[in-house]
């Protein structure tokens, strides 16, 4: 995009933000720390393809952000292979030293993809990444309960490379638990998952896997007390996965596979009858992202004609010009509740 256009483009999302201000709870305005930098993210760098020029460029800027802070970076790069390309990526991983050893894996993703029809990643997954700086900010100057490692994976969205490529490094009995934040904002429900009961495919590891769901758990409990956005929610049970339980699509995948284990915040609607049943891909009841949606049974009007289907990630829909004009206050609130649940928990565990 021409350099004029973009800077325009940004200035206009921004304006539009603080008119938003206007209209959400003072709470809100004193912090709009994620919310900025989802816009920035967003706007500077919406192709973030994996293995691409653009997602290594996000990257240098996250380095950047978290230098900012005061966090030591060290970048972790690895390659992988796409439609049998060659192709480099990098990992991005702050620590904070907490009152105890123990510690605990907070990761969002930073690639996008879906730019061809329209999509930069506003919540997918710039909301996630959003959330990991706005609590790295939090503990600037107070040093948590726990131990935290911030990481921000590459290439997630062909693959979970930069996780698989991470759990390389680590040692799984150094890690007491790892918070997956994908998708964190812009769905109907904010839910809290743990790993699937039944292991994942794990490539000969499903001796170590763990479904422990301690720190799901954990962080529903501590949950009860945020009024921001509406309450965190188990999953309901579906023919296939049990409540609360879910698949090996992102980044806590290769952690589960470890024996570490995992809690996965994810904004979407499992009430929603979608394309594919009650899975969660349909994000949001909210006519704009329908052809046309039939409130009383949660459902398409007209399956046969249904063009959108209620879904956000890698789509046009999944950009802030989409998404500022309907949906600005919901991400807001449901992006500081993450922020304000992950800080609280990480000082305060019980």
């Amino acid at each position: 995009m021409h350099s004029k256009k973009k800077t325009k483009m940004k200035t206009s999302i921004l304006n539009s933000l603080a008119v938003g201000l206007l209209a959400v709870s003072p709470q809100l305005m004193a912090d709009d720390f994620a919310w900025n930098t989802m816009l920035n993210l967003t706007s500077d760098y919406g192709n973030r393809f994996a293995g691409s020029d653009e997602e290594r460029k996000a990257a240098s800027w996250l380095k950047g952000e978290f230098e900012q802070l005061g966090y030591k970076v060290n970048t972790h790069e690895f390659e992988f292979n796409l439609r049998k390309k060659p192709l480099t990526s990098l990992n991005l991983e702050a620590f904070k030293q907490g009152k105890i050893n123990k510690t605990i894996i907070i990761g969002a993703h930073y690639d996008s993809i879906g730019h061809n029809a329209g999509s930069t990643g506003f919540t997918d997954n710039a909301s996630g990444i959003a959330t990991l700086l706005a609590v790295a900010k939090a503990f600037q100057n107070i040093t948590p309960h726990y131990s935290v490692k911030f990481i921000a994976f590459g290439a997630e969205e062909v693959g979970l490379n930069g996780s698989k490529a991470y759990v390389k490094t680590i040692n799984p009995a150094d890690i007491h638990g790892m918070i997956n934040l994908d998708t964190v904002a812009g769905g109907d429900h904010l839910y809290i998952h743990s790993a699937h009961s039944k292991p994942y495919h794990c490539g000969g590891e499903n001796s170590k896997y763990s479904h422990d769901t301690w720190l799901r758990d954990a962080l529903l409990n501590k949950s009860k007390n945020i009024k921001l956005a509406r309450g965190y929610d188990l999953h309901p049970k579906t023919p296939e996965y049990p409540e609360g339980e879910t698949g090996a699509w992102s980044d806590h995948s290769p952690f589960s596979c470890l024996g570490i284990p995992i809690a996965y915040v994810e904004a979407t609607n499992f009430s929603i009858d979608g394309e594919s049943g009650k899975d969660g891909y349909s994000q949001t009841s909210h006519p704009d992202y329908w052809t046309c949606f039939d409130n009383s049974n949660m459902a398409s009007c007209d399956r046969k004609k249904e063009k959108h289907w209620g879904k956000i990630w890698h789509t046009q829909f999944d950009q802030a010009t989409q998404l500022i004009p309907r949906l600005e206050s919901h991400i807001k609130l449901q992006v500081q509740s993450n922020v304000t649940l992950l800080t609280r928990f990480l000082s305060e565990p019980k």
